[in-house]
């Protein structure tokens, strides 16, 4: 039987190839497991004998190619990871310098460059998330249930950990107007509760580490992500939408910000402070729909980030972040990628090992300057690096990665649970991306 007679089939052989290609860079194996059981026997015969056909130019016509299409647009946009890495290293280490600074009167009047730290962990977190659930490939109950079940595992654990440390600890953020943490003689059970499940910002003001305040704004950014998600990626061009979004976002901020003073300190109005910071959010999810068309150099982006920084020192004023922040956001997708080697395993281990760093670093400092008080400043140096380093790291391999590790398994129990049972006899039924990608996210 010839195969001239049958141009389908010289089709599927091409499209087996380029398949093959991209899923052989896809480093996760349960997205090239989950894709070679939705397509057909058929054109598994092909992906493995790997014979290219010269009908690629249809690709754009079939539902296959433009699953390939995506691959190789995640493939690609998976190289901006240094310079994320880049930038959340830079967001932690701003946090970092302005309690050490506070804390040791090195400059107790300096601006709150911390601010601008979260700022950034804002961006960076929301552009990670939308790359996430792309690669998810997942829709509807799927996707939402594998996204919070991750995140929930992903942010609880530590910081619960941290809460009850302070509590058994007797330790309170701004106790005497000290900066950071202090012995307290009281905690009340309402704050406690606020704190484990990071409501304190709608339920019981107050977080008792101080560094707790930012993580209510991503849990609550948490549950709009995924309806984010879905409606830009039904859209061709979502940049303008979210630009008009972005600007809605600032003017019910404005809003809040107006109307907080005239109301009760209990009131509902005062305590939607979520509202000020969507600005800084919606940047993130902005660079995720611009295309990477990288033309400054690499160089230029640490240049980038330090000057924005700068220009928040020099205006520490909410609305200035929120420019600042939209200023990132459009200008993530068109650096190249840093290729410093020491500059990227730097910030790759300090990203890795920033959550850590960041709930942990107020109670080495505490430790230092009360505890170790009496010892001198040439000992109490090393022993706060030794801890700022070590503590991170430790909890992130006893703790923070065995539990995404379980969030992950949950996870993907769901979406097995979730996604149809496929059967695919023909073209008709090659499925969409939603159907066939792996659930693995960050």
């Amino acid at each position: 039987m010839s195969l001239g007679l049958f141009p389908a089939a010289w089709m599927r052989v091409g499209w087996g190839m380029r398949v093959g290609i991209c899923l052989r860079r896809t480093a996760d194996p349960a997205h090239r497991a989950r894709f070679r059981t939705a397509i057909s026997g058929e054109a598994r015969v092909y992906l493995r004998n790997g014979i290219r056909s010269g009908f690629v130019r249809c690709k754009q016509r079939s539902s296959i190619g433009r699953l390939v299409g995506e691959l190789e647009s995640r493939r690609l946009r998976t190289k901006l990871s240094a310079n994320l890495d880049f930038l959340r290293a830079v967001a932690v280490l701003l946090v970092l310098a302005q309690h050490l600074l506070r804390r040791f009167e090195v400059g107790a009047r300096i601006p709150a460059i911390g601010t601008f730290g979260v700022f950034i962990f804002f961006v960076h977190t929301c552009l990670v998330l939308m790359y996430s659930m792309e690669r998810s490939g997942l829709g509807g109950k799927a996707l939402f249930g594998n996204f919070y079940i991750r995140r929930i595992f992903r942010i609880y654990p530590l910081s619960m950990l941290a809460v009850l440390t302070a509590v058994i600890l007797s330790l309170d953020s701004g106790v005497g107007g000290l900066p950071g943490l202090s012995r307290a003689a009281f905690v009340g059970l309402g704050r406690i509760c606020s704190n484990l499940l990071l409501v304190q910002n709608l339920v019981k003001p107050g977080s008792i580490i101080n560094v707790l305040w930012s993580l209510p704004y991503e849990v609550q950014m948490y549950v709009f992500l995924p309806f984010l998600f879905l409606w830009i990626r039904k859209k061709r061009d979502a940049v303008w939408p979210l630009c008009i979004l972005w600007l809605l976002s600032i003017v019910s901020a404005v809003i809040q910000m107006k109307l907080a003073p005239l109301t009760g300190p209990s009131s509902m109005v005062r305590r939607m402070t979520l509202l000020q910071m969507v600005p800084n959010f919606l940047p993130g999810v902005i660079a995720f729909v611009l295309p990477h068309t990288p033309k400054m150099k690499s160089f230029l982006w640490p240049v980038l980030i330090l000057m924005l920084a700068g220009v928040y020192v020099a205006w520490p004023v909410t609305s200035i972040g929120w420019i600042l922040c939209l200023l990132l956001g459009l200008a993530i997708p068109y650096f190249h990628e840093i290729q410093t080697g020491w500059l990227r395993l730097v910030s790759n281990r300090i990203a890795v090992y920033s959550y850590g760093v960041y709930l942990s670093h107020q109670f080495c400092i505490w430790f230092v300057d009360d505890p170790l008080s009496s010892l001198a400043v040439w000992v109490k140096i090393p022993v706060l690096t030794v801890l700022l380093i070590g503590v991170p790291i430790v909890l992130y391999h006893s703790i923070e990665k065995p539990m995404m590790r379980v969030g992950a398994t949950l996870a993907e129990k769901w979406s097995a649970r979730m996604l149809p049972v496929l059967s695919l006899t023909n073209e008709k039924d090659i499925p969409c991306e939603s159907q066939c990608a792996s659930v693995k996210v960050l």
